[in-house]
């Protein structure tokens, strides 16, 4: 039996990164990552969002590691160069979570080409970008704690009214990971997915009379919260989940069974 030196989901010292760090489930991991020891770079377009965020992480009791924030469009591939080219400056990159995307409730038929085309560019296309960047510096860092973490959502799984823009950029990104997953498990970094059912963010905020319907396909008889996204990304990005790549961690009380 191996000895078992650190703490299954220790990142002491660890870098990670963050997208849409700023509110929402990706401020519940990066919230949870501090307090594991990581230091944290929390990246999101809302400078005012990521002035709040900052202030909260650093509040984390027992906090060890830095955080950092960067003002990130995923859209933009120079705002992501200019993300990853910061990161550089910190160290070996550890840990990627490429949470940042948006989504929207609209019949099929009225999905406009605009509107098409930004949710692929933000949760398909900008994810891409940043998993890449991340992905070349972590081969060519050649050892050590390496993972990288695509936020997907189960509406990338199954079929609602609604949600054929979102759920077509979801499916194309667990894809997107499973392939990459492939490619990278012989250089050591790990790709997971983790797809969040309902959750109570202000993306996912509904009236009462939607969320109570919502609620009678959740067996578990709730929403989820951020911290419950927040524990699994914790273990997806810890040596505890050393021999782990390629899968699609799903959290949604049972929803997905529907």
């Amino acid at each position: 039996m191996q000895e078992q030196t650190t703490a299954p989901c220790e990142l002491e010292g660890q870098l990670c990164v963050v997208t849409g760090g700023s509110k929402g489930i990706g401020l519940a991991i990066a919230e949870r990552y501090v307090a594991a020891g990581a230091r944290v770079v929390i990246a999101a377009r809302d400078e005012g969002d990521l002035a709040r965020a900052t202030e909260r992480l650093e509040a984390v009791e027992g906090r060890t590691g830095e955080v950092v924030a960067q003002r990130l469009d995923v859209a933009d591939r120079a705002s992501v160069e200019e993300l990853f080219e910061r990161v550089d400056g910190l160290g070996p990159l550890n840990v990627l979570v490429a949470n940042a995307g948006s989504g929207s409730i609209v019949p099929f038929i009225d999905i406009d080409d605009d509107l098409w085309d930004r949710t692929m560019g933000l949760n398909l296309t900008g994810t891409f970008t940043c998993m890449r960047a991340a992905a070349r510096r972590m081969v060519a860092q050649g050892s050590g704690n390496r993972s990288i973490i695509a936020v997907s959502s189960i509406r990338g799984l199954g079929a609602r009214p609604g949600t054929a823009h979102y759920a077509a950029s979801k499916a194309g990104l667990n894809q997107l990971a499973r392939v990459a997953a492939y490619e990278l498990a012989p250089e050591g970094v790990r790709v997971n997915v983790l797809s969040p059912g309902i959750t109570d963010t202000p993306l996912a905020s509904v009236n009462d009379e939607v969320r109570d319907r919502m609620l009678q396909h959740v067996p578990m008889g709730r929403v989820g919260h951020t911290d419950d996204m927040a524990r699994a990304a914790l273990y997806l990005a810890s040596p505890a989940a050393g021999f782990v790549t390629g899968t699609n961690l799903v959290v949604d009380g049972g929803e997905s069974l529907w």
